[in-house]
């Protein structure tokens, strides 16, 4: 199983980004799972879920890297013997640490992951003003991250986009920046070489 962990702030526009991968990933008969752990989320249109065969799971009372981290490990675990999927999607909340996810998945007897895709959204529209505010959670994010989707693009000038992708890359972040709209889908098909 591919485990796909789509993390990132509060309202930055991960379940957007979940809603337009999903359809390209369920292409060719791939079953897609999905784990919404996002407290004020709108949460996975179960439409969508059904017309692409897929599983959600909802973990609430606290955080999948933390608190609820045997939840996770449980729910992945029941899916896989009873859903067989390809792809499992995780939707942590807002200031988790992926790294805790990651470590908490790996060389867990009835687990298998075959590999782990770590996508961090960040709000183009916020980010100037709330890096100072968010940097332990954007630091920990960003140091696991495969690749970086700059979404809302639409909303914010050149000059500062530039200024966002410098102040993502003074975190140290040396990997993929995507500049994304998700509530559109707009540059989302670049990431399927990474999903594969």
């Amino acid at each position: 199983m591919h485990l796909i962990i789509v993390s990132g702030m509060l309202g930055v526009g991960k379940t957007s980004v979940i809603l337009k991968l999903v359809g390209p990933l369920a292409e060719g008969g791939r079953k897609i799972v999905i784990i919404e752990n996002d407290f004020g989320a709108l949460g996975v249109d179960s439409e969508i879920v059904r017309r692409n065969g897929m599983e959600v799971r909802e973990l609430k009372g606290g955080c999948i890297c933390c608190t609820l981290k045997a939840g996770l490990i449980d729910d992945l675990r029941m899916l896989q013997a009873n859903f067989s999927p390809d792809i499992a999607i995780v939707e942590p909340t807002g200031i988790a640490d992926p790294e805790f996810i990651i470590n908490s998945v790996q060389d867990i007897s009835g687990l298998r992951i075959d590999s782990i895709t770590t996508l961090i959204v960040i709000d183009a529209e916020r980010f100037l003003k709330m890096k100072k505010m968010f940097e332990r959670p954007l630091k920990n994010q960003l140091k696991v991250a495969d690749v970086v989707l700059l979404n809302k693009v639409d909303t914010v000038s050149a000059k500062d986009l530039r200024e966002i992708e410098q102040g993502i890359r003074a975190f140290s972040y040396e990997g993929k920046i995507r500049q994304i709209q998700a509530d559109k889908g707009i540059g989302l098909d670049a990431l399927e070489e990474v999903m594969k």
